[in-house]
């Protein structure tokens, strides 16, 4: 299932096989400034839709993304995957999509809320 690492860059979209979960497309969020690492930060991609939750985005089925039907990439669930676990490239994600699916992760992840606590 390995992919050729050269192919690996953010927005690009991956099969991928995470634990206890079946193969699945991916898009790679992790910078390409770390492309020397053997391993990427991927988020999954779902056709399961799910409208009422807002840390989904809609990708549409067109050549471009390699998807096949209406799917939501996952922003809530990033994962972190060894080129050994990914399989082909697919397609690759518009740079409006990649912009949207990094506003959401900053609040996924709690980055840049201006909302800095102290926890004592």
């Amino acid at each position: 299932m390995a992919l050729d690492p050269a192919l690996i860059r953010r927005g690009t979209v991956v099969v991928v096989r995470m634990p206890g979960d079946k193969a699945r497309p991916a898009v790679v969020v992790r910078s390409d400034l770390l492309s020397e690492l053997s391993y990427a930060t991927v988020l999954p991609i779902t056709t399961d839709l799910r409208p009422g939750i807002s840390m989904r985005i809609d990708v549409p089925p067109v050549a471009e993304t390699g998807l096949r039907a209406p799917s939501q990439v996952m922003t809530d669930w990033p994962q972190t995957v060894r080129f050994s676990d990914m399989g082909q490239a697919i397609g690759h994600l518009d740079r409006a999509t990649m912009q949207a699916i990094t506003r959401q992760m900053a609040v996924v992840l709690g980055i840049g809320t201006g909302r800095a606590r102290l926890e004592t």
